[in-house]
């Protein structure tokens, strides 16, 4: 992942030495999730915080996709964006990287970057580039001398950028929750309900979350999977198939295969970390 570097202050510079320093005091990884502010609940997922911690300089991880996106602050680089996931993606990750991050619900890109989501899939930008006036950000977050200041300045600007959030925004992160949710609707039916046809619902999920309403459903789909197997009950996969709305055990470990590039058994036995998305509710 590129890193690009900011122009430093000496304000900026004491603020994130102390933020570093408390990182690199820490021996084991750390990654904690919080609950947004609830003026933002029904655009962000969840704030999060992480201090990488691996038995090697670098190592490369798999992130396989949960229809989020996320502002992310990497150690004292300038705020990154990762664009929407529509398959598994490898990040390289130094030992004791300091990450603070907002993540953006499904469907809730446009509303706060005021640009299509479908040109950014499976890939990242400064956050400057698409947003120009978050220039003024990247110094106060490299002030902040805690988690917590750096997460409050991202949900601020958060905020202020959802002031232009449209209708049609709007509309699309009801209908993600609605076809991801625990009793997923039709296609067919989250259009109806929004008064919309099928290819106007298909022209906003593009420009809102990067990819169809139908691809959406098979992440939601991976999702539920993901979050049975590491339920704690120990299924089968057979079971598990089932549960998580798959017609059978092939049909699951073929899409499974299509969206991360290994199959359901390779990835547990492989012992990664889990991927399915915490914030993820019956109630989202």
């Amino acid at each position: 992942m590129t890193r690009d570097r900011p122009q430093h202050t000496p304000t900026a510079s004491s603020g994130v030495d102390v933020l570093l320093t408390k990182a690199q005091s820490r021996t084991a990884p750390f990654y904690r999730e919080f609950p947004p502010a609830p003026d933002l609940a029904p655009f962000v997922a969840c704030t999060w915080a992480r201090i990488a911690r691996f038995d090697r300089d670098t190592q490369v991880e798999p992130i396989l996709p949960d229809g989020c996106t996320d502002i992310m602050v990497y150690d004292d680089h300038a705020p990154r964006v990762a664009g929407p996931d529509a398959v598994t993606r490898h990040a390289a990750l130094g030992d004791g990287t300091l990450i603070t991050g907002i993540r953006l619900r499904p469907g809730a890109w446009r509303a706060v970057h005021g640009c299509r989501a479908d040109s950014v899939v499976n890939g990242s930008a400064l956050l400057t580039d698409l947003a120009p006036a978050s220039r003024t950000l990247a110094p106060r977050l490299l002030g902040a001398a805690t988690h917590a200041a750096r997460i409050t300045l991202l949900e601020h600007w958060v905020r202020g950028a959802l002031a232009r959030a449209t209708h049609r925004d709007r509309a699309v992160v009801a209908a993600c929750k609605l076809l991801g949710g625990h009793a997923p609707l039709t296609i067919g039916a989250v259009a109806a309900h929004l008064r919309w046809n099928a290819r106007m619902l298909h022209r906003q999920f593009m420009a809102s979350c990067g990819y169809s309403p139908k691809h959406f459903q098979r992440i939601m789909r991976m999702q539920t999977l993901l979050r049975g197997a590491h339920a704690g009950r120990a299924p089968s996969l057979s079971s598990l198939a089932i549960t998580a709305g798959y017609a059978d055990q092939a049909h699951m470990t073929r899409d499974f295969r299509d969206l991360t590039g290994f199959t359901p058994s390779e990835y547990f036995a492989s012992g990664a970390a889990p991927g399915w998305g915490a914030w993820i509710t019956e109630d989202w």
